[in-house]
């Protein structure tokens, strides 16, 4: 059997296949390639694991602790002092807005009646035998303007009965929402004969007795007024009591 020495075999070896050309680079030039590749790649995937990753993205502890406490420096009377008198001035205010609203309801309810009359009647009727404009509108103020202004106070004297009810509850039963309805003023400011040639005084008398100035929506106005300040007052001189 012929002997091979060990000075052939290192004499007739191959190339290695890292410096082989492209050309002649097989599977074993590949290989070699791939264990000659830098090192850094194996140790950022040893130590980026998932665990690793999601320690890196959770927020800092910083972030994650217990927000400080907040000590409220309000005085407890103060609020429930602050909410009464909100609820009596939404109350007020509220007020204000029913009484005209409906006062303007009234006002346009009334004009209408008006202008119906003087439609419906006849020629010797408005030009020879004219009465006064109040007996001609008695029934149309009383149902358009007396009898729902009045509705509409009931209405909110229940609602601040409800109010006080918990916030004064000896003076809630006390509530009376006056009446406002001076009927002798409206008799002597519509004592124009109901004719044609009064017709734009007639509108303009209704117009300032319903909404004018100490008119029946300011009056109801300006009650409500004045009674929510009383009230604000009582419960204040009865919180200092206490």
């Amino acid at each position: 059997m012929q002997q091979i020495s060990l000075q052939s075999i290192f004499m007739n070896k191959h190339p290695s296949p890292a410096v082989d050309n492209g050309a002649r680079k097989g599977t074993l030039g590949e290989l070699w390639d791939f264990l000659n590749r830098d090192i850094r790649t194996f140790s950022w995937l040893q130590w980026n694991t998932p665990g690793t990753i999601a320690k890196d993205l959770s927020p800092p502890e910083s972030m994650t602790g217990a927000a400080p406490e907040i000590i409220s420096e309000v005085n407890p009377r103060q609020i429930e002092a602050l909410r009464i008198r909100r609820e009596i001035l939404d109350w007020r205010d509220n007020f204000h807005f029913q009484v005209t609203e409906k006062a303007l309801q009234a006002k346009t309810a009334l004009e209408k009646r008006v202008e119906h009359e003087f439609a419906n009647m006849g020629f010797l009727r408005l030009r020879l035998f004219t009465t006064p404009s109040s007996e001609v509108l008695e029934g149309h103020i009383e149902s358009c303007v007396q009898s729902e202004m009045q509705r509409i106070s009931r209405i909110e004297e229940i609602t601040l009965r409800q109010h006080l009810a918990t916030w004064l509850p000896h003076h809630h039963e006390s509530v009376r929402i006056p009446i406002v309805w001076p009927k002798l003023e409206w008799d002597g400011r519509l004592a124009l004969e109901f004719k044609d040639g009064n017709r734009a005084k007639i509108l303009t008398a209704l117009d300032e007795m319903i909404l004018g100035e100490n008119g029946l929506a300011d009056r109801y106005r300006k009650w409500a007024t004045q009674y929510a300040s009383q009230i604000l007052e009582m419960r204040h001189a009865q919180s200092d009591s206490i």
